[in-house]
């Protein structure tokens, strides 16, 4: 597999999984809407949350740079990944 194969499938790769994170967070914040009214307190505090996760997802991948360093640290364990998230058993 050439250089220009393996950038390839990467980049490939890469639009798959920021599809499925953009179609999860709006899965999310329909199921926000299902459940409460936009009236709601939590309503209003869930959407200001997923509009961030989206906005630095984003910020985070605009950002070459301090995103390949940031996947240096993430390979030497130097970022806490705090698994102590309440989300199941991933």
């Amino acid at each position: 597999m050439t250089n220009v194969d393996v950038v390839y499938e990467s980049t490939k790769k890469a639009l798959n999984n920021f599809e499925n994170i953009k179609e999860c967070i709006q899965g999310l914040y329909e199921i926000l809407k299902i459940t409460l009214t936009s009236e709601n307190l939590y309503f209003n505090i869930g959407q200001d949350n997923i509009e961030a996760l989206y906005e630095n997802l984003l910020e985070l991948m605009v950002n070459d740079l301090g995103t390949i360093e940031f996947m240096k640290k993430l390979k030497t364990a130097e970022v806490d990944l705090d698994l102590d998230l309440p989300l199941g058993n991933l």
